[in-house]
């Protein structure tokens, strides 16, 4: 029999107050999601997660601030740091809160196995500006990607969530007045989600969009031909905006400029693409392939799993998630790339620690939003 398991949750985003001495993310610098603590083998399927904070001007450095998510009991949060396609990490549209989605409510191992194929509730929840933020937004065992992967998740900052995985493609959740999330029709397997400048984005692979007959790339949601930033009504599909390159069949996490001119691509077994936009066209521009820094014959990919861009300066500055590692994404990179063109210089910010520990989601910190004002 199928016993179902429900969670006690925070619905809509309440955090824990902050204290007088709570630790805080520095506006500005970058947010890693990192599945592993060194200790617990990562071919478990099972790994604790942390945020770590790095300052985007030190190389080869420590993080600056750790966060680790709750590994047991009602509030838990967990991913499949084995898994090739786990642990998206995104920041929200008003920058207030980072969203991570993965298995939940239940300890760390209580239930042996890939989490993926257990009756084992899927959640996300939310971390803010304080260390002691993180709150379980959504747990359940029968609703949220359910039997399948909870790759990610995106948040509005004002309550409505949208998810990304296998199997279930794109959802939306809300804790009022639908508390049941739904799936947006067609494209199953969506890999990784975000909203930039007020609009949803989702990404799609090569090899996900051959039963549909759809290309790999960025999609964005419309509502017949017309387009939907936010979409929350089930009937919205999804429109290609970005088409993948020939040749760059596995992508990954993604980053637009606020214009919708310039985007960068991760593919987890080639590098960054960058795409430009003239007029209502994407044209490949180049590739920034990784140097690798593990023998090739046990290395696990050359590519990058997740990517962000700081578009405030002259060049754009890109930060990613690499994906070598022996025999999977394990001891892998964070590196920065400024984009002075295809033979930019690839910068290592961080190494991961251990086989055991693996870099995942990238964002930048999130912030406060400013008090308001008296009038």
């Amino acid at each position: 029999m199928k016993h179902l398991i429900y969670c006690t949750v925070v619905t809509g985003l309440g955090v824990i107050a902050l204290s007088a001495h709570a630790q805080s993310f520095t506006p500005g610098e970058l947010a890693v999601l990192r599945a592993g603590n060194g200790d617990i083998n990562l071919r478990l399927k099972q790994a604790p997660v942390f945020v770590d904070e790095f300052d985007p001007a030190h190389f080869n450095d420590s993080p600056v601030l750790t966060v680790a998510m709750p590994t047991n009991g009602p509030k838990a949060l967990f991913l499949n740091g084995h898994a090739a396609t786990e642990g998206n990490l995104t920041r929200s549209a008003d920058n207030r809160w980072l969203a991570i989605a993965g298995y939940a409510g239940v300890d760390l191992l209580q239930f042996p196995g890939v989490p993926s194929q257990l009756n084992v509730p899927r959640g996300f929840g939310t971390l803010g500006a304080s260390a002691s933020s993180f709150a379980l937004v959504y747990c359940s065992s029968n609703s949220w990607y359910e039997g399948a992967n909870p790759r990610g998740v995106v948040t509005d900052g004002a309550g409505s969530f949208w998810g990304c995985g296998d199997l279930h493609g794109t959802t939306y959740y809300r804790a009022q007045p639908t508390p049941q999330p739904f799936e947006f029709k067609t494209l199953l397997n969506t890999r990784a989600i975000e909203i930039i400048n007020q609009t949803l984005y989702a990404s799609l692979n090569t090899a996900d969009g051959l039963d549909t007959e759809d290309v790999g790339g960025i999609y964005s949601f419309v509502s017949g031909t017309t387009a939907v930033p936010l979409p929350k009504d089930a009937g919205c599909s999804m429109s290609l905006v970005v088409p993948s390159a020939k040749g760059y069949k596995k992508t990954a996490g993604f980053d637009l400029n606020a214009t919708g001119t310039t985007a960068y691509v991760a593919d987890t077994a080639a590098g960054i693409q960058k795409y430009v936009r003239t007029g209502n066209d994407w044209k490949f521009a180049y590739n920034f392939k990784i140097p690798q820094v593990i023998p090739a014959d046990i290395n696990n990919a050359e590519g990058c799993f997740g990517v962000v861009a700081d578009f405030s300066g002259a060049k754009p500055v890109i930060y990613a998630t690499t994906t070598e590692g022996w025999g999977g994404a394990n001891s892998n990179r964070v590196v920065r790339i400024v984009d002075t063109g295809a033979d930019a210089v690839v910068t290592t910010i961080a190494q991961a620690g251990s086989t055991n520990m693996v870099f995942r989601g990238i964002s930048f910190t999130p912030e406060v939003q400013p008090a308001a004002v008296a009038k």
